[in-house]
Protein backbone atom coordinates (compact mmCIF):
# COMPACT_ATOMS: atom_id res chain seq x y z
CA UNK A 1 0.00 0.00 0.00
CA UNK A 2 1.56 3.55 -0.88
CA UNK A 3 1.06 5.83 1.93
CA UNK A 4 -0.21 9.13 1.11
CA UNK A 5 3.30 10.80 1.87
CA UNK A 6 4.55 8.72 -0.55
CA UNK A 7 1.88 10.10 -2.90
CA UNK A 8 3.06 13.55 -2.02
CA UNK A 9 6.13 12.77 -3.32
CA UNK A 10 8.26 12.69 0.17
CA UNK A 11 6.65 16.23 1.00
CA UNK A 12 3.85 16.93 4.22
CA UNK A 13 1.40 18.61 3.27
CA UNK A 14 1.52 22.33 3.50
CA UNK A 15 -0.03 23.62 6.97
CA UNK A 16 -3.84 24.42 6.54
CA UNK A 17 -4.44 27.93 6.54
CA UNK A 18 -6.84 29.01 10.19
CA UNK A 19 -8.61 31.98 10.97
CA UNK A 20 -9.86 32.37 14.18
CA UNK A 21 -12.44 34.89 14.22
CA UNK A 22 -13.84 37.27 16.80
CA UNK A 23 -17.76 38.48 16.32
CA UNK A 24 -20.07 40.84 18.06
CA UNK A 25 -20.20 44.56 19.14
CA UNK A 26 -17.86 45.51 21.38
CA UNK A 27 -20.23 48.85 22.59
CA UNK A 28 -22.43 46.45 24.14
CA UNK A 29 -20.58 44.77 26.69
CA UNK A 30 -20.66 40.85 26.65
CA UNK A 31 -21.67 41.24 23.20
CA UNK A 32 -17.98 42.23 22.31
CA UNK A 33 -16.91 38.69 24.00
CA UNK A 34 -15.34 37.53 20.58
CA UNK A 35 -13.09 40.84 20.08
CA UNK A 36 -12.33 40.33 23.57
CA UNK A 37 -11.29 37.08 23.42
CA UNK A 38 -9.32 37.61 20.17
CA UNK A 39 -7.73 40.69 22.02
CA UNK A 40 -6.38 38.10 25.00
CA UNK A 41 -5.07 36.16 22.08
CA UNK A 42 -3.24 38.27 20.79
CA UNK A 43 0.46 37.90 22.76
CA UNK A 44 -0.08 34.19 22.43
CA UNK A 45 2.93 32.56 19.93
CA UNK A 46 0.61 30.81 17.65
CA UNK A 47 1.73 29.08 14.41
CA UNK A 48 2.38 31.33 11.15
CA UNK A 49 -0.48 29.37 9.32
CA UNK A 50 -2.89 30.77 12.21
CA UNK A 51 -4.43 34.26 11.72
CA UNK A 52 -6.18 36.27 14.26
CA UNK A 53 -9.04 39.08 13.24
CA UNK A 54 -11.68 40.95 15.04
CA UNK A 55 -14.47 41.25 13.14
CA UNK A 56 -16.94 43.48 14.98
CA UNK A 57 -20.32 43.48 13.46
CA UNK A 58 -19.80 40.85 10.62
CA UNK A 59 -19.92 42.05 6.93
CA UNK A 60 -19.82 41.10 3.48
CA UNK A 61 -16.56 42.50 3.21
CA UNK A 62 -15.26 38.77 5.25
CA UNK A 63 -16.70 37.04 2.22
CA UNK A 64 -13.28 37.20 -0.05
CA UNK A 65 -11.01 35.89 3.24
CA UNK A 66 -13.26 33.04 3.40
CA UNK A 67 -11.33 32.01 -0.03
CA UNK A 68 -7.62 32.37 1.68
CA UNK A 69 -8.65 29.96 4.44
CA UNK A 70 -9.12 25.92 5.37
CA UNK A 71 -10.27 26.09 8.69
CA UNK A 72 -12.38 29.18 10.85
CA UNK A 73 -13.07 28.86 14.52
CA UNK A 74 -15.77 31.39 15.03
CA UNK A 75 -15.99 33.06 18.54
CA UNK A 76 -19.34 34.44 19.54
CA UNK A 77 -22.42 35.15 22.14
CA UNK A 78 -25.31 32.66 21.37
CA UNK A 79 -28.31 33.84 23.01
CA UNK A 80 -29.18 30.28 23.68
CA UNK A 81 -31.38 30.98 27.28
CA UNK A 82 -28.88 29.00 29.66
CA UNK A 83 -26.84 29.98 32.59
CA UNK A 84 -24.35 33.06 31.90
CA UNK A 85 -20.66 31.69 30.71
CA UNK A 86 -22.38 28.42 29.89
CA UNK A 87 -20.33 27.33 26.54
CA UNK A 88 -21.68 25.83 23.18
CA UNK A 89 -19.91 24.32 19.86
CA UNK A 90 -21.74 23.81 17.05
CA UNK A 91 -20.77 24.25 13.33
CA UNK A 92 -23.19 26.51 10.81
CA UNK A 93 -24.90 23.16 9.31
CA UNK A 94 -26.35 23.02 12.93
CA UNK A 95 -28.13 26.49 12.49
CA UNK A 96 -31.27 26.09 11.11
CA UNK A 97 -32.99 29.31 10.53
CA UNK A 98 -35.68 30.81 8.34
CA UNK A 99 -34.37 33.13 6.06
CA UNK A 100 -35.95 36.93 6.31
CA UNK A 101 -35.27 39.52 3.76
CA UNK A 102 -32.82 41.34 4.29
CA UNK A 103 -33.06 45.52 3.05
CA UNK A 104 -29.31 46.33 3.22
CA UNK A 105 -25.78 44.65 3.44
CA UNK A 106 -25.81 45.91 7.18
CA UNK A 107 -27.98 42.97 7.94
CA UNK A 108 -25.79 40.36 6.95
CA UNK A 109 -24.90 37.79 9.88
CA UNK A 110 -22.53 35.24 9.53
CA UNK A 111 -24.32 32.58 8.15
CA UNK A 112 -25.12 34.59 5.31
CA UNK A 113 -21.29 35.37 4.88
CA UNK A 114 -20.48 31.89 4.80
CA UNK A 115 -23.25 31.00 2.52
CA UNK A 116 -22.29 33.53 -0.02
CA UNK A 117 -18.40 32.41 0.66
CA UNK A 118 -19.57 28.49 -0.27
CA UNK A 119 -21.70 30.22 -3.60
CA UNK A 120 -18.46 31.80 -4.89
CA UNK A 121 -16.53 28.84 -4.15
CA UNK A 122 -15.22 28.84 -0.85
CA UNK A 123 -16.51 26.54 2.13
CA UNK A 124 -14.06 26.43 4.78
CA UNK A 125 -14.53 23.75 7.83
CA UNK A 126 -16.08 25.84 10.55
CA UNK A 127 -16.38 25.64 14.36
CA UNK A 128 -18.22 28.10 16.44
CA UNK A 129 -17.45 28.42 20.29
CA UNK A 130 -20.33 30.31 21.56
CA UNK A 131 -20.73 31.84 25.24
CA UNK A 132 -24.29 32.68 26.63
CA UNK A 133 -24.00 35.99 27.49
CA UNK A 134 -25.39 37.55 30.88
CA UNK A 135 -26.28 41.69 29.06
CA UNK A 136 -26.33 42.70 25.13
CA UNK A 137 -27.95 45.46 26.06
CA UNK A 138 -25.66 47.84 27.96
CA UNK A 139 -23.76 50.44 26.73
CA UNK A 140 -20.45 49.25 28.59
CA UNK A 141 -16.96 48.33 26.92
CA UNK A 142 -16.42 45.91 29.77
CA UNK A 143 -17.67 42.30 29.91
CA UNK A 144 -19.57 41.07 32.99
CA UNK A 145 -17.89 38.49 35.54
CA UNK A 146 -19.12 35.60 34.21
CA UNK A 147 -17.99 36.42 31.35
CA UNK A 148 -14.29 37.55 31.97
CA UNK A 149 -14.28 33.99 34.09
CA UNK A 150 -15.02 31.71 31.01
CA UNK A 151 -11.82 33.19 29.06
CA UNK A 152 -9.73 30.82 29.92
CA UNK A 153 -11.57 27.90 29.16
CA UNK A 154 -12.59 29.38 25.56
CA UNK A 155 -8.75 29.71 24.91
CA UNK A 156 -8.43 26.02 25.85
CA UNK A 157 -11.18 25.10 23.47
CA UNK A 158 -9.40 26.99 20.63
CA UNK A 159 -6.05 25.41 21.18
CA UNK A 160 -7.73 21.76 21.18
CA UNK A 161 -9.52 22.38 18.07
CA UNK A 162 -6.19 23.74 16.86
CA UNK A 163 -4.37 20.45 17.40
CA UNK A 164 -7.07 18.56 16.19
CA UNK A 165 -6.42 20.10 13.06
CA UNK A 166 -2.80 19.87 13.42
CA UNK A 167 -2.31 23.53 13.40
CA UNK A 168 -0.28 23.51 16.54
Amino acid sequence: MISDEKLRGGASAPPRKVLILGVGNLLLQDDGFGVHLINALKNTVLPENVTLLEAGTVSHQLSPMLHEIDRLIVIDVVEAGDTPGSLFRFSPDDMRFTTEQRVSLHQISLIDVLHMAELTGSKPQTVIIGVQPKDTTTWSLELSDELKAVIPRVKELIFAELRKIQAL
